[in-house]
């Protein structure tokens, strides 16, 4: 008998990390003989890298779009999901699901109570990140705050230690939340994480352990050789060295401080800004200040086939993400581009004495810095070293006892 498998992730409607995680463990689970099937509240076909991945067995349970200051209005707006969540797994023979996100996963746990279904809990984007989740100001979350917003320097310059304020329905309703998400956590049949700064704020803020594991690409990609130029020509960069940050443009990433520390470096190349999200206008105001706006290119969104092509051409690839985890610069890695990335990226110890491979703290001098100097002179990456990175030794990891 097949063994079926779900995926449930709150939203897939768009392209980004998240979303390829979610799309290369359902592919690597049907090339293993298992029936996947993904399970989303929001889905746009986009969202599967134009194409490159399958538009089958996507169950979406649907519902309104709640604003997050809402908080009573969201909740509901799932909850009220439940059932129709519960007999799909049911109905599909599901009997091992994966689930990412916080707030997924104390849906999973309360549409599974008193099943046979077990779920594991892959922890991607903790509450830290995003300064829109208020669970970090709840009683059985806050008396770690300081501790953890002290821990990063992103986490320092975008978490209010201060609550927000709020209703007292809405106090309520995030302390309930907050309580189920705890017993979520605690009742998966496994945990996985990223990163060590991640391990430790499981282990703080739920009292459960969880696994380091990371994945970021196909293994094939470390015995690629050969990478199609075209890609350079359709963005007008044939004749250009750049320096290339690609990521979906929102404040989490710090795109305005990249733009800032090239502006102050000195360097000759260009900087292709790739991606497309809510803070293009700001960030295109942000270039527009410079003295060197004319070397700042802007590509819009980058198609799927694109992307490994530009990061291979690259110069050298650079992410200042507010996050502990980024599967672009390691990608980049993995075709031989040196990758750039701050200290909120906390890198496994593969990573900590490999050539091409740099963390600094996220101000503009020390990026500037670091910028000119290599692209002066970029180190050589040793892609043999990345074998720990493949999403096969990944989602094996995520599958076993």
């Amino acid at each position: 008998m097949t063994k079926t498998i779900a995926w449930v992730v709150n939203r897939l409607d768009r392209m980004g990390g998240g979303e390829r995680l979610l799309l290369e463990g359902v592919k690597y689970y049907r090339e293993q003989g298992y029936r996947a099937i993904v399970i989303t509240w929001f889905f746009d076909e986009d969202a599967l890298f134009d194409g490159a991945y399958e538009n089958k067995d996507i169950y979406v349970l649907g519902t309104t779009e709640a604003p997050r200051s809402k908080i009573i209005q969201r909740a509901w707006s799932r909850f009220r999901t439940l059932g129709k969540l519960r007999k799909i797994l049911k109905g599909e023979g599901v009997t091992q699901v994966f689930v990412q996100g916080e707030y997924d996963v104390a849906l999973v746990y309360l549409a599974t109570l008193f099943s046979h279904i077990r779920y594991r809990f892959i922890v991607f984007g903790q509450m830290f990140q995003y300064p829109h989740d208020i669970a970090k100001y709840a009683l059985v979350f806050r008396r770690h705050l300081r501790a953890i917003v002290a821990s990063r320097p992103g986490y320092t310059a975008t978490v209010r230690v201060q609550p927000p304020r709020r209703s007292p329905l809405n106090w309520l309703a995030n302390e309930l939340i907050s309580m189920v998400r705890l017993l979520a956590v605690r009742g998966a049949e496994r945990r996985f994480c990223f990163s060590r700064q991640m391990q430790w704020e499981t282990r703080l803020l739920f009292g459960s352990e969880a696994v380091v594991a990371a994945g970021a690409f196909p293994k094939t990609l470390l015995g690629q050789t050969e990478f199609s130029n075209v890609a350079l020509g359709r963005y007008g960069l044939v004749e250009n060295q750049y320096i290339l940050s690609l990521s979906r443009l929102d404040r989490k990433k710090r795109i305005d401080l990249i733009i800032d520390g090239f502006a102050q470096s000195g360097t000759a190349d260009t900087l292709v800004i790739a991606g497309s999200g809510d803070d293009e206008v700001f960030l295109r105001q942000c270039a527009a200040k410079t003295l060197v706006a004319d070397r700042i290119l802007f590509t819009g969104r980058v198609d799927d086939v694109d992307m490994i092509p530009l990061k291979r051409h690259a110069k050298l690839f650079v992410s200042m993400d507010v996050g502990d985890y980024d599967i672009s610069p390691l990608e980049a890695l993995a075709v031989g581009t040196p990758a750039l990335c701050c200290t909120d990226f906390d890198a496994h110890e593969k990573l900590e004495s490999m050539s091409g491979f740099r963390r600094i703290e996220p101000t503009v001098n020390q990026l500037s810095e670091a910028l000119a100097a290599w692209s002066q002179d970029p180190p050589i990456v040793d892609r043999d070293l990345l074998a720990y990175f493949t999403w096969e030794r990944y989602f094996g990891t995520l599958d076993s006892r």
